[in-house]
């Protein structure tokens, strides 16, 4: 029984939907101006070094794949220092691909990775700026092992860890870490897992909507993701008070062990992180 995991990660694609980027600028040039605007993209990278590449190469399973994609129109000096960040990072691959939809670019990037001769595929999503606990790729497999082997895997369903850290920076050296569970399915380490024939894929429905479609196990036992709050998410951010803010002694223990992080570099961030009140909105 070969169940293949991949994950993925656009990093600034230039998609002509889904994101904010996208609806605020009209026409691709307007966009990749504002994706590549030096002082956003130097943001990017270090979270996308710091949190996302740094989880993946702590990962205790590298038995996984790792997609990166990006825009066909990525700098090359961008391209570069991707490079040079997720060069260990396991099984990666860098897919650049032309402006379109999200969904549609997703699943030509999983379609180029996807193994033939797998039976089931496992497909999860990450942001460039979150990061996954070290044991996410072993903790992934386990679950959809048992899960296969009880045949429960008859059509494509969402596997979903609801407990998690989540780094407020509000760029005013006023940093927070919030250990919090969610009542539904998240982005951070979303999987779907399907078998070969019929293989679910990313971005077509809304995560926070996925049990109106598929089959979903929800696991809040154990924290699994770090989620950064700042001011360029592009997503909502709707349960901070809902959390319980973590002591800086206990965030020391938790993060090193779930995360091989140091705390001390989230609570007092310094260079591009602090100070972070940019937008990629437009003004």
């Amino acid at each position: 029984m070969k169940n293949q995991i991949i994950g993925i990660v656009p990093f600034s694609f230039a998609a002509n939907d889904r994101f904010q980027a996208a609806r605020d600028h009209q026409g691709e040039a307007q966009l990749l101006r504002a994706l590549f605007d030096e002082t956003r993209i130097a943001f990017r990278f270090r979270m996308l070094e710091l949190l996302n590449a740094h989880s993946l190469k702590a990962q205790g399973d590298r038995n996984f794949s790792m997609i990166y994609l990006v825009s066909e129109r990525m700098p090359p000096e961008h391209r570069r220092r991707l490079d040079e960040i997720v060069s260990d990072v396991p099984g990666v691959r860098i897919i650049a691909l032309p402006q379109m939809p999200l969904a549609d670019a997703v699943r030509r990037a999983f379609e180029q990775v996807i193994d033939p001769n797998a039976e089931h595929v496992s497909l999860f999503r990450l942001d460039d700026d979150d990061a996954l606990a070290v044991d996410f790729i072993g903790s992934l497999r386990r679950r959809a092992r048992r899960l296969i082997t009880a045949g429960l895997i008859q059509k494509p369903t969402v596997l979903s860890a609801t407990r998690g850290v989540y780094w407020k920076n509000d760029g005013k050296g006023r940093s927070q870490l919030i250990d919090i569970c969610d009542r539904v399915p998240l982005s951070m380490g979303y999987t779907i897992v399907s078998p070969r024939g019929d293989i679910g894929h990313h971005y077509l429905k809304g995560h926070r909507d996925a049990a109106m479609f598929y089959p979903c196990f929800m696991d809040p036992s154990r924290i699994m993701y770090v989620r950064s709050v700042h001011g360029d998410n592009d997503g909502g951010i709707s349960n901070l008070n809902r959390g319980r803010v973590l002591e800086a002694g206990r965030a020391r223990e938790v993060m090193r062990r779930r995360f091989d992080l140091d705390a001390d570099l989230l609570l007092a961030p310094e260079g591009a992180l602090e100070g972070k009140t940019f937008s990629q909105r437009a003004s």
